[in-house]
């Protein structure tokens, strides 16, 4: 067995390697001094029970049901922090924290029992969705699709003890495709922003002023605009994996302005979802906890948003921020507008008769990606009805209103089929979580990270493609890793982490058995001398 010399290092560099090992070494989905998982999975199971219990009085007050959707949001949210230690981010975390602000924000509103005035002054749009008899019905939906996913995500995290299993080590193809991997993340965000500044210099720089998200939003800029969020989104993820050997966290400052331009033109989920990939990412190799300062981050964030939408659609020559509304509930309203897509879903069950897809709604990406692949004729996902975003395309009073895993869900087979879904999503996420450290694979745990966080107010269509490419990606920088390669030169590229450059050492000459009469020489010194 050959054995590979290890870099040798100065102590100040030595001592700072050990510190970054210790903070990326600790991946393990549950921790010793958190919430059991399987004390968290007693908890799903008895928000499902309760709300089989009180179902017809959840439906018939949307005041209870939005107040009740808002409790299990910050209790499961709150849980999943606690199950990795004290507040610690993971993707689980982040996951239920993003689909409970775009589905659950408006829960104050309606507690109150008012419309939020600001979504309506400045548009008109009367809002008719929130005041419809299916809007309980749909935030009763939602806390399912909590429980469920907490239920899924339990089950998993409970099949993984700490100290079950041995971390090995990397093999040196994945070292060396992880230092690959380092320069992988900046050439997406910059491929990423290539596009998107396109997009918007087509447009022309006065186009970044008011009532411009319609004009970015058409059949020629849209392609476009979703391959430029995929590339940052991605990039992103890469980046917050590579962590701090390889300075990423510098890359992620410098690109910060490419990330935010989404924000000027209306699409603020191109910002959220590649920020909140990126901390999903880092957190793997560096101790996050949310902290009291986050908040107030993001009730800033919350506000700033508010103010863009009021200065873009009110008109930038007109704007005073003395006349703005800095109500943080006001940015958070406008983000729950996901909520809709459940509302209409329902509606068409209940009002309009409609059966249920079924499951082909799931099966229809995969159906189209096969048959790409191997050239056959497919049905474009814009002309098929099993697509959600199609279905709601072909209504005239919806359009393009997003999408939601729950709507999807429920199309497809009511609530059981919401139950599977969800709880189906928290499992993969716990096992993307579970996912040890010290492997090129990593990498993939932010990308498709990255994919479930844009699904969380989208529709499956372009999961699986994503996904896949996401993979590529890795399999790709790996394999231009195992040629960099060169074991008959006598050098290989070891010594590497993922997310730190690796480096060629020449391989010891020297005998095994040296070593180790050399380590039997020091230990006779050492009793020698006691």
């Amino acid at each position: 067995m050959e054995v590979l010399a290890m870099p040798t290092a100065p102590p100040a560099a030595a001592s700072g390697h050990r510190r970054e090992k210790v903070g990326s070494a600790d991946t393990d989905v549950i921790s010793p001094t958190g919430v059991r998982p399987d004390a968290m999975a007693w908890v799903a199971l008895t928000q499902l029970a309760l709300v089989a219990l009180f179902y017809d009085l959840l439906l018939a007050s949307p005041r209870l049901a939005a107040g009740a959707a808002a409790v299990v949001a910050v209790a499961d949210t709150a849980m999943l922090m606690r199950l990795r230690g004290n507040r610690q981010v993971s993707l689980g975390s982040i996951f239920l924290a993003v689909y409970a602000v775009f589905h659950v924000g408006l829960a104050p509103y309606l507690v109150l029992g008012v419309v939020p005035e600001l979504l309506t002054r400045n548009t008109g749009d009367p809002l008719t969705w929130l005041l419809s008899p299916q809007i309980a019905a749909a935030l009763t939906l939602v806390i399912i699709s909590m429980s469920a996913f907490v239920l899924g995500y339990a089950l998993v995290a409970s099949r993984r003890r700490p100290g079950r299993h041995s971390r090995s080590a990397a093999l040196a193809a994945d070292r060396s495709g992880s230092s690959v991997m380092v320069w992988v993340g900046p050439i997406l965000v910059l491929v990423g922003g290539v596009l998107l500044l396109g997009v918007v210099l087509s447009e022309g720089l006065s186009a970044l002023g008011a009532d411009n998200f319609a004009s970015f939003r058409n059949d020629e800029h849209n392609p476009r605009l979703a391959w430029a969020s995929l590339f940052l989104g991605i990039g992103m993820a890469v980046l917050g994996t590579s962590g701090r050997l390889s300075r990423s966290h510098w890359w992620a400052l410098a690109f910060l302005p490419l990330v935010a331009i989404p924000l000027a033109i209306g699409l603020r989920s191109a910002t959220i979802f590649p920020l909140a990939a990126f901390l999903v990412a880092w957190a793997r190799r560096h101790r996050v906890r949310v902290r009291l300062w986050h908040g107030a981050v993001v009730i800033a964030l919350l506000t700033l948003g508010s103010v863009i939408r009021q200065a873009r659609e009110g008109g930038a020559g007109g704007f005073r921020l003395t006349s703005a509304s800095l109500n943080p509930l006001d940015g958070l309203a406008e983000l729950s507008a996901t909520l809709r897509t459940v509302v209409v879903v329902r509606e068409w069950r209940q009002v309009e008769d409609q059966p249920f897809a079924g499951w082909g709604t799931y099966w229809a990406p995969v159906e189209r990606l096969i048959g790409r692949v191997f050239g056959l004729d497919v049905t474009p996902a814009a002309l098929d009805d099993r697509n959600l975003s199609t279905a709601f395309l072909t209504r005239p009073d919806l359009g393009p209103i997003g999408g939601s895993p729950t709507a999807e869900a429920y199309r497809a087979a009511g609530v059981v089929g919401v139950v599977v879904v969800l709880a189906l999503i928290g499992a993969f996420i716990a096992y993307l979580d579970g996912r040890r450290s010290g492997s090129i694979w990593e990498y993939a745990v932010g990308m498709i990270g990255y994919v479930l966080l844009v699904w969380s107010r989208n529709n499956f269509t372009p999961v699986v493609a994503q996904a896949g490419l996401c993979l590529a990606i890795i399999l790709v920088a790996r394999w231009i890793g195992a040629q960099r390669l060169n074991p008959a030169a006598g050098t290989q590229l070891v010594g590497a982490v993922p997310g730190g450059p690796a480096k060629a050492h020449r391989r010891s000459t020297r005998p095994p058995g040296g070593r180790r009469r050399r380590d039997a020489a020091a230990r006779g010194h050492r009793v020698a001398r006691r």
